[in-house]
């Protein structure tokens, strides 16, 4: 993994139990491999997205991560959460207007930009 990749999942990882096991699921199932990455930030966004439909707290420190990493100029990264991780927020959303409204609120321009796009609003 990309050393920015893997810097950006450490502090996910840092700031929710959530995220930690749904990273320690994917891993457990892809062993002796790492997942790709794609689907590593999409299981972290589809978690992020699960959290938030449940009305559980979520760090909001997260959601600025994710706005880093979508201007910080790192193809790869940006690639990645926007990929991975926030097209599977969208899509953990599907129609539902409650929860895409949800979800939205917690997402910098950058990230929110991105959702829109794929949702096609």
């Amino acid at each position: 993994m990309q050393q920015s990749c893997k810097l950006f999942v450490d502090s996910l990882l840092a700031r929710s139990n959530a995220l930690s096991a749904a990273y320690a699921e994917l891993n457990e199932y892809w062993l002796p491999d790492e997942p790709p990455l794609t689907s590593l930030f999409a299981a972290l966004g589809d978690r992020i997205a699960e959290e938030l439909g449940q009305g559980k707290d979520v760090d909001d420190s997260i959601f600025d991560l994710i706005e880093r990493a979508m201007v910080s100029g790192d193809e790869i990264l940006i690639l990645a959460v926007a990929t991975g991780l926030i097209e599977a927020m969208v899509a953990r959303a599907g129609s539902s207007d409650d929860e895409w409204e949800r979800i939205v609120a917690w997402l910098g321009e950058a990230s929110r930009s991105h959702a829109e796009a794929w949702r096609g609003n």
